[in-house]
Protein backbone atom coordinates (compact mmCIF):
# COMPACT_ATOMS: atom_id res chain seq x y z
CA UNK A 1 0.00 0.00 0.00
CA UNK A 2 1.04 3.23 -0.59
CA UNK A 3 3.17 5.07 2.24
CA UNK A 4 2.57 8.07 4.55
CA UNK A 5 4.58 10.89 3.10
CA UNK A 6 3.07 10.70 -0.30
CA UNK A 7 -0.55 10.61 1.36
CA UNK A 8 0.21 13.75 3.01
CA UNK A 9 1.90 15.48 0.52
CA UNK A 10 -1.19 14.61 -1.58
CA UNK A 11 -3.43 16.15 1.63
CA UNK A 12 -1.03 19.51 0.95
CA UNK A 13 -1.31 19.67 -2.45
CA UNK A 14 -5.15 19.06 -2.84
CA UNK A 15 -5.54 21.77 -0.15
CA UNK A 16 -3.85 24.30 -2.09
CA UNK A 17 -5.67 23.32 -4.89
CA UNK A 18 -9.07 23.64 -3.41
CA UNK A 19 -8.32 26.78 -1.74
CA UNK A 20 -8.26 28.35 -5.38
CA UNK A 21 -11.11 28.33 -7.38
CA UNK A 22 -11.68 27.09 -10.64
CA UNK A 23 -12.82 29.06 -13.41
CA UNK A 24 -11.98 25.85 -16.19
CA UNK A 25 -13.57 22.35 -15.54
CA UNK A 26 -10.32 21.07 -15.13
CA UNK A 27 -9.19 18.69 -12.02
CA UNK A 28 -6.30 17.05 -11.01
CA UNK A 29 -5.84 15.19 -7.65
CA UNK A 30 -2.32 14.85 -6.89
CA UNK A 31 -0.65 11.64 -5.44
CA UNK A 32 -0.67 8.99 -8.04
CA UNK A 33 -0.82 5.48 -6.70
CA UNK A 34 2.23 3.38 -7.69
CA UNK A 35 2.03 0.56 -9.75
CA UNK A 36 3.70 -2.34 -9.86
CA UNK A 37 2.00 -5.32 -7.93
CA UNK A 38 -0.48 -8.11 -9.60
CA UNK A 39 -3.60 -8.84 -7.82
CA UNK A 40 -2.05 -12.38 -6.90
CA UNK A 41 1.02 -10.71 -5.41
CA UNK A 42 -1.55 -9.22 -3.20
CA UNK A 43 -3.45 -11.97 -2.19
CA UNK A 44 -0.14 -13.86 -0.79
CA UNK A 45 0.66 -10.53 0.85
CA UNK A 46 -2.77 -10.27 3.11
CA UNK A 47 -2.73 -14.23 3.62
CA UNK A 48 0.70 -14.09 5.27
CA UNK A 49 -0.20 -10.55 7.34
CA UNK A 50 -3.54 -11.79 7.93
CA UNK A 51 -4.02 -15.32 8.00
CA UNK A 52 -6.74 -16.04 10.71
CA UNK A 53 -9.05 -13.06 10.08
CA UNK A 54 -11.98 -13.45 8.16
CA UNK A 55 -12.02 -13.26 4.31
CA UNK A 56 -14.95 -13.47 2.66
CA UNK A 57 -18.66 -14.62 4.48
CA UNK A 58 -21.43 -16.68 2.08
CA UNK A 59 -24.29 -17.22 4.55
CA UNK A 60 -23.16 -19.97 6.97
CA UNK A 61 -19.67 -20.16 5.60
CA UNK A 62 -17.08 -18.24 6.53
CA UNK A 63 -13.24 -18.49 4.81
CA UNK A 64 -10.12 -16.74 6.34
CA UNK A 65 -7.32 -15.51 4.18
CA UNK A 66 -5.08 -18.75 5.06
CA UNK A 67 -7.88 -21.02 3.82
CA UNK A 68 -8.48 -18.76 1.10
CA UNK A 69 -4.97 -18.65 -0.49
CA UNK A 70 -4.47 -22.33 0.14
CA UNK A 71 -8.08 -23.36 -2.24
CA UNK A 72 -7.02 -20.79 -4.94
CA UNK A 73 -3.21 -22.53 -4.60
CA UNK A 74 -5.34 -25.97 -5.44
CA UNK A 75 -7.66 -24.31 -7.60
CA UNK A 76 -4.46 -22.92 -9.67
CA UNK A 77 -2.75 -26.53 -9.76
CA UNK A 78 -6.39 -28.12 -11.12
CA UNK A 79 -6.18 -25.50 -14.13
CA UNK A 80 -2.30 -26.04 -14.55
CA UNK A 81 -3.30 -29.79 -15.11
CA UNK A 82 -6.31 -29.16 -17.77
CA UNK A 83 -3.84 -27.01 -19.56
CA UNK A 84 -4.82 -23.58 -19.05
CA UNK A 85 -2.43 -21.26 -18.29
CA UNK A 86 -0.49 -17.31 -18.75
CA UNK A 87 -2.93 -15.49 -21.27
CA UNK A 88 -5.82 -17.88 -21.72
CA UNK A 89 -9.26 -16.40 -21.94
CA UNK A 90 -11.71 -17.89 -19.09
CA UNK A 91 -14.98 -17.09 -18.36
CA UNK A 92 -16.43 -17.25 -14.60
CA UNK A 93 -20.63 -17.16 -14.19
CA UNK A 94 -21.72 -16.96 -10.79
CA UNK A 95 -24.02 -15.17 -9.25
CA UNK A 96 -22.47 -13.66 -5.71
CA UNK A 97 -20.59 -16.51 -4.12
CA UNK A 98 -17.60 -17.92 -2.80
CA UNK A 99 -17.01 -20.09 -6.16
CA UNK A 100 -16.71 -16.45 -7.82
CA UNK A 101 -13.77 -15.58 -5.70
CA UNK A 102 -12.11 -18.63 -5.99
CA UNK A 103 -12.13 -18.57 -9.59
CA UNK A 104 -11.27 -15.26 -10.22
CA UNK A 105 -8.20 -15.28 -7.81
CA UNK A 106 -6.77 -18.53 -9.35
CA UNK A 107 -6.69 -17.05 -13.09
CA UNK A 108 -5.14 -13.60 -11.37
CA UNK A 109 -2.46 -15.86 -10.04
CA UNK A 110 -2.06 -17.72 -13.70
CA UNK A 111 -1.88 -15.08 -15.93
CA UNK A 112 -4.99 -15.85 -17.46
CA UNK A 113 -7.06 -13.28 -18.51
CA UNK A 114 -11.02 -13.31 -16.63
CA UNK A 115 -13.90 -12.75 -18.38
CA UNK A 116 -16.84 -12.34 -15.77
CA UNK A 117 -20.26 -13.07 -17.13
CA UNK A 118 -23.58 -12.09 -15.38
CA UNK A 119 -25.88 -15.03 -14.10
CA UNK A 120 -28.66 -13.09 -15.88
CA UNK A 121 -27.23 -13.44 -18.99
CA UNK A 122 -29.08 -15.95 -21.79
CA UNK A 123 -27.88 -17.85 -25.08
CA UNK A 124 -27.66 -14.36 -27.05
CA UNK A 125 -25.21 -12.72 -24.40
CA UNK A 126 -23.19 -15.87 -23.51
CA UNK A 127 -22.62 -17.35 -26.89
CA UNK A 128 -21.22 -13.85 -28.20
CA UNK A 129 -18.89 -13.02 -25.35
CA UNK A 130 -17.63 -17.00 -25.58
CA UNK A 131 -17.04 -16.52 -29.19
CA UNK A 132 -15.96 -12.73 -29.63
CA UNK A 133 -12.62 -13.85 -26.98
CA UNK A 134 -12.42 -17.34 -28.12
CA UNK A 135 -13.09 -18.82 -24.50
CA UNK A 136 -10.64 -21.85 -23.27
CA UNK A 137 -12.85 -23.01 -20.70
CA UNK A 138 -15.91 -21.62 -18.55
CA UNK A 139 -16.14 -22.12 -14.78
CA UNK A 140 -20.00 -21.72 -13.82
CA UNK A 141 -22.86 -22.04 -11.93
CA UNK A 142 -24.98 -25.56 -13.17
CA UNK A 143 -28.34 -24.00 -12.33
CA UNK A 144 -29.81 -20.58 -10.86
CA UNK A 145 -33.30 -18.96 -10.49
CA UNK A 146 -34.50 -22.41 -12.26
CA UNK A 147 -32.76 -21.56 -15.39
CA UNK A 148 -29.50 -24.74 -16.29
CA UNK A 149 -26.72 -23.46 -17.71
CA UNK A 150 -25.52 -26.56 -18.15
CA UNK A 151 -28.04 -27.18 -20.90
CA UNK A 152 -27.19 -23.91 -21.89
CA UNK A 153 -23.94 -24.94 -22.87
CA UNK A 154 -25.07 -28.49 -24.44
CA UNK A 155 -26.63 -25.99 -26.86
CA UNK A 156 -24.05 -23.94 -27.75
CA UNK A 157 -20.73 -25.96 -27.41
CA UNK A 158 -20.63 -26.90 -30.97
CA UNK A 159 -20.41 -23.23 -31.99
CA UNK A 160 -17.58 -22.20 -29.95
CA UNK A 161 -14.61 -24.43 -31.34
CA UNK A 162 -12.11 -22.74 -29.29
CA UNK A 163 -13.89 -23.54 -25.77
CA UNK A 164 -12.22 -26.90 -24.31
CA UNK A 165 -13.50 -26.98 -20.46
CA UNK A 166 -16.57 -26.85 -19.13
CA UNK A 167 -16.42 -26.72 -15.68
CA UNK A 168 -19.19 -26.35 -13.06
CA UNK A 169 -20.11 -26.38 -9.74
CA UNK A 170 -22.91 -28.48 -8.34
CA UNK A 171 -24.32 -31.57 -9.93
CA UNK A 172 -22.25 -32.87 -12.98
CA UNK A 173 -25.32 -33.85 -15.46
CA UNK A 174 -23.74 -33.59 -18.49
CA UNK A 175 -20.32 -36.24 -19.82
CA UNK A 176 -18.14 -33.55 -20.93
CA UNK A 177 -18.40 -31.22 -17.80
CA UNK A 178 -16.17 -31.44 -15.34
CA UNK A 179 -16.84 -30.87 -11.30
CA UNK A 180 -15.31 -27.97 -9.64
CA UNK A 181 -15.88 -29.76 -6.17
CA UNK A 182 -13.22 -32.54 -7.50
CA UNK A 183 -11.16 -30.22 -8.57
CA UNK A 184 -10.89 -28.48 -5.30
CA UNK A 185 -10.42 -32.02 -3.03
CA UNK A 186 -8.13 -33.51 -5.18
CA UNK A 187 -4.50 -33.75 -3.80
CA UNK A 188 -2.85 -31.42 -6.41
CA UNK A 189 0.33 -31.99 -4.70
CA UNK A 190 1.20 -34.87 -5.01
CA UNK A 191 1.05 -34.47 -8.82
CA UNK A 192 3.06 -31.07 -8.37
CA UNK A 193 5.16 -30.97 -5.58
CA UNK A 194 7.25 -28.81 -4.00
CA UNK A 195 5.48 -25.75 -4.58
CA UNK A 196 5.23 -26.05 -8.51
CA UNK A 197 3.72 -22.89 -8.85
CA UNK A 198 6.92 -20.45 -8.03
CA UNK A 199 9.43 -23.29 -9.08
CA UNK A 200 8.55 -24.16 -12.20
CA UNK A 201 5.17 -21.79 -13.59
CA UNK A 202 5.17 -18.62 -12.04
CA UNK A 203 9.58 -18.81 -13.75
CA UNK A 204 8.12 -20.22 -17.20
CA UNK A 205 4.95 -18.10 -17.24
CA UNK A 206 5.67 -14.71 -14.79
CA UNK A 207 2.54 -12.52 -14.39
CA UNK A 208 3.50 -9.30 -14.93
CA UNK A 209 1.03 -6.13 -13.93
CA UNK A 210 0.49 -4.85 -17.32
CA UNK A 211 -1.00 -8.13 -18.30
CA UNK A 212 -4.71 -8.38 -18.53
CA UNK A 213 -6.28 -9.78 -15.83
CA UNK A 214 -9.76 -8.97 -17.64
CA UNK A 215 -12.28 -8.51 -20.25
CA UNK A 216 -15.58 -7.12 -18.50
CA UNK A 217 -18.15 -6.45 -21.21
CA UNK A 218 -20.26 -3.53 -20.80
CA UNK A 219 -24.82 -4.42 -21.09
CA UNK A 220 -24.68 -3.88 -24.78
CA UNK A 221 -27.84 -1.69 -24.13
CA UNK A 222 -26.73 0.22 -27.71
CA UNK A 223 -24.86 -2.06 -30.18
CA UNK A 224 -23.30 -5.28 -29.27
CA UNK A 225 -21.58 -5.26 -25.76
CA UNK A 226 -17.75 -3.83 -25.71
CA UNK A 227 -15.32 -5.92 -23.81
CA UNK A 228 -13.37 -3.69 -21.57
CA UNK A 229 -9.71 -4.69 -21.23
CA UNK A 230 -8.24 -3.87 -17.45
CA UNK A 231 -4.22 -4.79 -16.34
CA UNK A 232 -3.64 -5.62 -13.11
CA UNK A 233 -2.11 -2.13 -12.60
CA UNK A 234 -5.69 -0.55 -13.58
CA UNK A 235 -7.42 -2.51 -11.72
CA UNK A 236 -5.61 -2.45 -8.34
CA UNK A 237 -4.57 1.32 -8.43
CA UNK A 238 -8.18 2.32 -8.74
CA UNK A 239 -9.05 -0.27 -6.64
CA UNK A 240 -5.98 1.81 -3.87
CA UNK A 241 -7.88 4.64 -4.81
CA UNK A 242 -11.23 3.44 -2.97
CA UNK A 243 -9.53 2.29 -0.31
CA UNK A 244 -8.18 5.91 0.11
CA UNK A 245 -11.68 7.68 -0.57
CA UNK A 246 -13.31 5.75 2.31
CA UNK A 247 -10.17 4.91 4.35
CA UNK A 248 -10.16 1.50 4.22
CA UNK A 249 -8.51 -0.61 6.71
CA UNK A 250 -8.55 -4.40 7.58
CA UNK A 251 -10.93 -3.88 10.47
CA UNK A 252 -13.65 -3.60 7.76
CA UNK A 253 -16.67 -5.85 6.65
CA UNK A 254 -18.38 -4.63 3.81
CA UNK A 255 -21.65 -6.20 2.48
CA UNK A 256 -21.80 -6.92 -1.35
CA UNK A 257 -25.36 -5.99 -2.14
CA UNK A 258 -24.34 -5.31 -6.15
CA UNK A 259 -22.93 -7.92 -7.98
CA UNK A 260 -19.80 -9.49 -8.16
CA UNK A 261 -19.71 -9.34 -12.91
CA UNK A 262 -19.65 -5.92 -12.42
CA UNK A 263 -17.55 -3.01 -11.95
CA UNK A 264 -18.83 -1.49 -8.69
CA UNK A 265 -18.41 -4.82 -6.82
CA UNK A 266 -15.33 -6.58 -8.34
CA UNK A 267 -13.12 -3.52 -8.07
CA UNK A 268 -14.37 -1.75 -5.32
CA UNK A 269 -15.24 -3.51 -2.76
CA UNK A 270 -13.55 -7.50 -3.77
CA UNK A 271 -10.55 -6.42 -5.00
CA UNK A 272 -10.25 -3.78 -1.88
CA UNK A 273 -10.29 -6.69 0.45
CA UNK A 274 -7.77 -8.61 -1.11
CA UNK A 275 -5.60 -5.32 -0.89
CA UNK A 276 -6.56 -4.53 2.74
CA UNK A 277 -7.50 -7.27 4.09
CA UNK A 278 -10.81 -6.22 4.63
CA UNK A 279 -13.60 -8.91 5.22
CA UNK A 280 -16.80 -9.40 2.14
CA UNK A 281 -19.77 -10.50 3.05
CA UNK A 282 -21.68 -11.50 0.04
CA UNK A 283 -25.50 -11.35 -0.79
CA UNK A 284 -26.79 -13.57 -3.42
CA UNK A 285 -29.28 -11.37 -4.49
CA UNK A 286 -30.38 -8.20 -3.57
CA UNK A 287 -32.96 -8.83 -0.47
CA UNK A 288 -33.61 -6.29 2.37
CA UNK A 289 -34.43 -8.80 5.18
CA UNK A 290 -31.14 -10.23 4.39
CA UNK A 291 -28.96 -7.24 3.93
CA UNK A 292 -30.46 -6.18 7.47
CA UNK A 293 -29.51 -9.70 8.99
CA UNK A 294 -26.11 -9.30 7.45
CA UNK A 295 -25.25 -6.35 8.83
CA UNK A 296 -26.49 -7.37 12.35
CA UNK A 297 -24.38 -10.73 12.29
CA UNK A 298 -21.37 -9.56 11.05
CA UNK A 299 -20.66 -6.35 12.09
CA UNK A 300 -20.46 -4.80 8.74
CA UNK A 301 -18.98 -1.53 8.71
CA UNK A 302 -19.46 -0.81 4.72
CA UNK A 303 -22.08 -2.05 2.33
CA UNK A 304 -21.85 -1.11 -1.17
CA UNK A 305 -24.66 -0.60 -3.69
CA UNK A 306 -26.60 1.66 -5.36
CA UNK A 307 -29.09 4.49 -4.26
CA UNK A 308 -32.40 2.63 -4.43
CA UNK A 309 -30.86 -0.06 -1.98
CA UNK A 310 -31.05 2.26 1.35
CA UNK A 311 -34.06 3.99 0.00
CA UNK A 312 -36.07 -0.01 0.04
CA UNK A 313 -34.04 -0.19 3.69
CA UNK A 314 -35.41 3.28 5.07
CA UNK A 315 -39.07 2.19 4.15
CA UNK A 316 -38.98 -1.77 5.14
CA UNK A 317 -41.11 -1.77 8.46
CA UNK A 318 -38.62 -3.35 10.41
CA UNK A 319 -35.31 -1.87 9.88
CA UNK A 320 -35.63 -0.24 13.51
CA UNK A 321 -35.27 -3.74 15.00
CA UNK A 322 -32.11 -4.75 13.47
CA UNK A 323 -28.93 -3.87 15.32
CA UNK A 324 -27.14 -1.46 12.52
CA UNK A 325 -24.83 0.26 14.96
CA UNK A 326 -21.79 -1.47 13.07
CA UNK A 327 -22.15 0.79 10.05
CA UNK A 328 -19.83 3.63 9.50
CA UNK A 329 -20.49 4.53 5.80
CA UNK A 330 -22.26 3.31 3.05
CA UNK A 331 -20.61 3.68 -0.43
CA UNK A 332 -23.47 4.57 -3.10
CA UNK A 333 -22.92 4.37 -6.85
CA UNK A 334 -24.45 4.28 -10.17
CA UNK A 335 -27.67 7.18 -9.77
CA UNK A 336 -28.08 10.52 -7.36
CA UNK A 337 -28.65 9.97 -3.68
CA UNK A 338 -31.94 12.35 -2.87
CA UNK A 339 -30.97 14.91 0.00
CA UNK A 340 -33.64 13.60 2.14
CA UNK A 341 -32.58 10.00 1.84
CA UNK A 342 -29.03 10.80 2.84
CA UNK A 343 -30.28 12.51 5.88
CA UNK A 344 -32.67 9.66 6.71
CA UNK A 345 -29.51 7.65 6.58
CA UNK A 346 -27.54 9.58 8.77
CA UNK A 347 -30.20 10.16 11.46
CA UNK A 348 -31.74 6.45 11.14
CA UNK A 349 -28.81 4.42 10.31
CA UNK A 350 -26.41 6.04 12.03
CA UNK A 351 -23.58 5.81 9.18
CA UNK A 352 -22.26 8.51 6.59
CA UNK A 353 -21.94 7.69 3.14
CA UNK A 354 -20.29 8.78 0.15
CA UNK A 355 -20.86 9.19 -3.55
CA UNK A 356 -18.92 7.45 -6.54
CA UNK A 357 -18.79 7.90 -9.84
CA UNK A 358 -17.41 5.88 -12.92
CA UNK A 359 -17.68 3.00 -15.83
CA UNK A 360 -16.85 -0.24 -16.61
CA UNK A 361 -13.62 1.77 -18.24
CA UNK A 362 -12.25 2.97 -15.18
CA UNK A 363 -14.07 1.56 -12.19
CA UNK A 364 -14.63 4.75 -10.07
CA UNK A 365 -12.81 7.39 -11.09
CA UNK A 366 -14.32 10.25 -8.99
CA UNK A 367 -15.81 10.26 -4.62
CA UNK A 368 -16.63 12.01 -2.28
CA UNK A 369 -14.53 12.80 0.82
CA UNK A 370 -15.95 11.08 4.05
CA UNK A 371 -15.47 15.22 5.46
CA UNK A 372 -17.82 16.56 2.43
CA UNK A 373 -21.33 18.08 3.31
CA UNK A 374 -24.05 16.00 2.70
CA UNK A 375 -24.99 18.66 0.16
CA UNK A 376 -21.94 17.69 -1.60
CA UNK A 377 -22.53 14.17 -1.25
CA UNK A 378 -25.88 14.13 -2.62
CA UNK A 379 -25.40 16.95 -5.45
CA UNK A 380 -21.85 15.91 -7.12
CA UNK A 381 -20.08 12.61 -7.23
CA UNK A 382 -17.14 14.49 -5.82
CA UNK A 383 -13.05 14.57 -7.23
CA UNK A 384 -10.84 12.55 -9.16
CA UNK A 385 -9.20 9.98 -7.23
CA UNK A 386 -5.36 10.43 -6.22
CA UNK A 387 -3.59 10.61 -9.66
CA UNK A 388 -6.80 10.94 -12.25
CA UNK A 389 -7.77 14.50 -14.18
CA UNK A 390 -10.94 14.92 -15.07
CA UNK A 391 -12.21 17.81 -17.23
CA UNK A 392 -15.61 18.61 -19.36
CA UNK A 393 -15.89 19.57 -22.65
CA UNK A 394 -17.97 20.90 -25.77
CA UNK A 395 -18.89 19.16 -28.79
CA UNK A 396 -15.44 19.77 -29.96
CA UNK A 397 -13.60 18.45 -27.24
CA UNK A 398 -12.33 21.78 -26.00
CA UNK A 399 -12.85 22.62 -22.07
CA UNK A 400 -15.52 24.50 -20.60
CA UNK A 401 -15.80 27.19 -18.16
CA UNK A 402 -17.08 26.29 -14.54
CA UNK A 403 -20.78 25.56 -14.19
CA UNK A 404 -21.26 24.82 -18.06
CA UNK A 405 -22.55 21.53 -19.12
CA UNK A 406 -20.66 19.09 -21.54
CA UNK A 407 -19.12 16.12 -21.85
CA UNK A 408 -17.12 14.31 -18.72
CA UNK A 409 -14.28 12.90 -19.70
CA UNK A 410 -11.40 11.20 -17.68
CA UNK A 411 -7.55 10.63 -17.35
CA UNK A 412 -4.98 8.43 -14.94
CA UNK A 413 -4.05 5.27 -13.37
CA UNK A 414 -7.74 3.46 -13.71
CA UNK A 415 -8.84 4.24 -17.35
CA UNK A 416 -9.09 0.67 -19.70
CA UNK A 417 -6.20 -0.24 -22.04
CA UNK A 418 -9.50 -0.73 -24.77
CA UNK A 419 -11.58 -2.72 -26.02
CA UNK A 420 -11.23 -6.22 -27.02
CA UNK A 421 -10.73 -6.50 -30.89
CA UNK A 422 -12.29 -3.30 -31.30
CA UNK A 423 -9.77 -0.74 -32.42
CA UNK A 424 -12.76 1.51 -33.79
CA UNK A 425 -14.74 1.66 -30.56
CA UNK A 426 -11.60 2.18 -28.62
CA UNK A 427 -10.33 5.18 -31.26
CA UNK A 428 -13.72 6.38 -30.88
CA UNK A 429 -13.83 6.44 -26.76
CA UNK A 430 -10.06 6.84 -26.15
CA UNK A 431 -7.87 10.02 -27.77
CA UNK A 432 -4.35 9.54 -28.19
CA UNK A 433 -3.69 11.82 -25.16
CA UNK A 434 -5.24 9.10 -23.48
CA UNK A 435 -8.43 11.06 -22.37
CA UNK A 436 -11.77 8.59 -22.22
CA UNK A 437 -14.81 9.92 -23.48
CA UNK A 438 -17.37 8.92 -21.27
CA UNK A 439 -20.99 9.76 -23.09
CA UNK A 440 -22.07 11.95 -20.06
CA UNK A 441 -23.20 15.11 -19.31
CA UNK A 442 -21.92 16.64 -16.81
CA UNK A 443 -20.59 19.87 -14.99
CA UNK A 444 -17.82 21.19 -12.68
CA UNK A 445 -18.23 23.28 -9.96
CA UNK A 446 -15.76 25.53 -8.81
CA UNK A 447 -13.55 23.75 -6.29
CA UNK A 448 -13.32 20.54 -8.79
CA UNK A 449 -16.39 18.46 -7.50
CA UNK A 450 -17.77 16.72 -11.06
CA UNK A 451 -22.24 17.08 -11.19
CA UNK A 452 -23.45 14.27 -13.22
CA UNK A 453 -26.29 15.55 -14.98
CA UNK A 454 -26.89 12.41 -17.28
CA UNK A 455 -26.15 10.71 -20.10
CA UNK A 456 -25.94 12.70 -23.51
CA UNK A 457 -28.30 10.86 -25.44
CA UNK A 458 -31.09 10.67 -22.30
CA UNK A 459 -30.83 14.54 -22.33
CA UNK A 460 -34.72 15.41 -23.48
CA UNK A 461 -34.45 18.51 -26.12
CA UNK A 462 -38.87 19.66 -26.18
CA UNK A 463 -39.63 22.07 -28.36
CA UNK A 464 -35.93 23.15 -29.01
CA UNK A 465 -35.24 23.63 -25.29
CA UNK A 466 -32.73 21.59 -23.51
CA UNK A 467 -34.41 19.68 -20.41
CA UNK A 468 -32.16 17.35 -18.12
CA UNK A 469 -33.68 14.23 -16.56
CA UNK A 470 -32.26 14.08 -13.58
CA UNK A 471 -32.83 17.69 -12.73
CA UNK A 472 -36.71 16.86 -12.63
CA UNK A 473 -35.98 13.54 -10.92
CA UNK A 474 -34.36 15.45 -7.74
CA UNK A 475 -37.49 17.65 -7.98
CA UNK A 476 -39.71 14.57 -7.39
CA UNK A 477 -37.78 12.38 -5.40
CA UNK A 478 -38.87 15.28 -2.85
CA UNK A 479 -42.53 14.82 -3.27
CA UNK A 480 -43.22 12.60 -0.49
CA UNK A 481 -45.73 10.21 -2.80
CA UNK A 482 -43.34 9.11 -4.71
CA UNK A 483 -41.10 6.12 -3.83
CA UNK A 484 -38.88 5.80 -7.62
CA UNK A 485 -39.16 7.72 -10.31
CA UNK A 486 -37.32 7.61 -13.85
CA UNK A 487 -37.92 10.80 -16.04
CA UNK A 488 -37.78 10.05 -19.75
CA UNK A 489 -37.99 11.41 -23.64
CA UNK A 490 -41.32 10.10 -26.21
CA UNK A 491 -42.11 10.84 -28.99
CA UNK A 492 -44.51 14.26 -29.69
CA UNK A 493 -45.38 15.14 -33.01
CA UNK A 494 -45.75 18.76 -32.58
CA UNK A 495 -42.66 19.40 -30.09
CA UNK A 496 -40.22 16.29 -31.34
CA UNK A 497 -40.11 14.91 -28.06
CA UNK A 498 -41.94 15.57 -24.68
CA UNK A 499 -41.31 14.10 -21.12
CA UNK A 500 -42.82 11.44 -19.17
CA UNK A 501 -42.17 10.65 -15.59
CA UNK A 502 -42.23 7.15 -14.92
CA UNK A 503 -43.72 6.47 -11.05
CA UNK A 504 -43.74 4.10 -8.55
CA UNK A 505 -45.63 5.45 -6.01
CA UNK A 506 -45.67 5.09 -2.58
CA UNK A 507 -48.00 2.45 -0.78
CA UNK A 508 -51.55 4.23 -0.41
CA UNK A 509 -50.02 7.79 -1.83
CA UNK A 510 -51.73 7.52 -4.88
CA UNK A 511 -51.98 11.52 -6.78
CA UNK A 512 -53.24 12.39 -9.84
CA UNK A 513 -50.75 14.46 -12.79
CA UNK A 514 -52.80 17.94 -11.80
CA UNK A 515 -51.56 17.12 -8.58
CA UNK A 516 -47.99 16.85 -9.80
CA UNK A 517 -48.01 19.41 -11.80
CA UNK A 518 -49.20 22.10 -8.75
CA UNK A 519 -45.89 20.34 -6.83
CA UNK A 520 -43.91 22.10 -9.12
CA UNK A 521 -44.99 25.26 -9.71
CA UNK A 522 -42.58 28.36 -8.94
CA UNK A 523 -39.96 25.39 -8.92
CA UNK A 524 -38.69 25.04 -12.48
CA UNK A 525 -39.39 26.70 -16.20
CA UNK A 526 -42.82 25.70 -17.31
CA UNK A 527 -41.14 23.99 -20.14
CA UNK A 528 -39.85 20.86 -17.71
CA UNK A 529 -42.84 20.05 -16.03
CA UNK A 530 -43.44 16.36 -17.33
CA UNK A 531 -45.92 15.93 -20.09
CA UNK A 532 -46.97 12.72 -18.89
CA UNK A 533 -46.79 10.84 -15.92
CA UNK A 534 -46.71 6.63 -15.89
CA UNK A 535 -47.56 5.02 -12.79
CA UNK A 536 -45.64 1.15 -12.47
CA UNK A 537 -45.16 -1.38 -10.15
CA UNK A 538 -41.07 -1.71 -11.43
CA UNK A 539 -38.80 -0.72 -14.00
CA UNK A 540 -36.59 -2.69 -15.54
CA UNK A 541 -33.20 -2.54 -14.29
CA UNK A 542 -29.37 -3.58 -15.05
CA UNK A 543 -28.71 -6.44 -12.62
CA UNK A 544 -26.10 -3.87 -10.78
CA UNK A 545 -29.46 -2.13 -9.76
CA UNK A 546 -29.70 0.76 -12.15
CA UNK A 547 -32.83 2.18 -14.39
CA UNK A 548 -32.43 0.92 -18.14
CA UNK A 549 -33.95 3.81 -19.87
CA UNK A 550 -33.65 2.39 -22.84
CA UNK A 551 -36.23 -0.09 -21.95
CA UNK A 552 -38.50 2.40 -20.36
CA UNK A 553 -38.60 4.51 -23.46
CA UNK A 554 -39.00 1.78 -25.65
CA UNK A 555 -42.60 0.73 -23.37
CA UNK A 556 -43.35 4.41 -23.58
CA UNK A 557 -42.83 4.53 -27.29
CA UNK A 558 -45.27 1.04 -27.64
CA UNK A 559 -47.32 2.39 -25.28
CA UNK A 560 -47.99 5.72 -27.32
CA UNK A 561 -47.94 4.16 -30.86
CA UNK A 562 -50.79 1.95 -29.59
CA UNK A 563 -52.91 4.56 -28.73
CA UNK A 564 -52.56 3.75 -24.43
CA UNK A 565 -53.14 7.10 -22.05
CA UNK A 566 -52.38 7.24 -18.68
Amino acid sequence: MYGSPASSCTTLARKRMEKAKLTQSYYYTPGEIPPGVTLGEYLDRTVERFPDRRAFVFRDKTVTWKTLGQIVDRLVLALIDLGIGHGDKVAVLFPNRLDFIYSTLALAKLGAVNIPISERLREREIRYILKKTGAAAIIMVDEFWGFSFSNLMVEIKDDLPDLKHIIVSGEKIHPHEIALDTLFSKDWEKAYPKDYYHRVYAKENPVEPDDILEIVFTSGTTGEPKGVMHTHNTRCRSALGTISGIRLTHEDVWLIMVPLSHTTALVNAFYTSVISGSCGVLLETWNVEEAFREIEKNRVTVPIGVPTMPIMMLQHPDMDRFDLSSLRTMALAGAPLPVEVAHQIIKRMGCYMTSAYGMTETAISNITSLDDPVEIVCGTVGKPQPGMEHKVVDKTRRIIPVGQEGEACARGQNVCIGYFKDPKRTAAAIDDRGWIYSGDLAKMDKHGNLIIVGRIKDVIVRGGENISPTEIEDILYTYDRIEQVAVIGIPDDRLGEGTCACIISKKGKAFTYEEMKGFFKDRVARFKIPDRIEFMDEFPTTPSGKIRKVELREIMAKKLRSGGKT
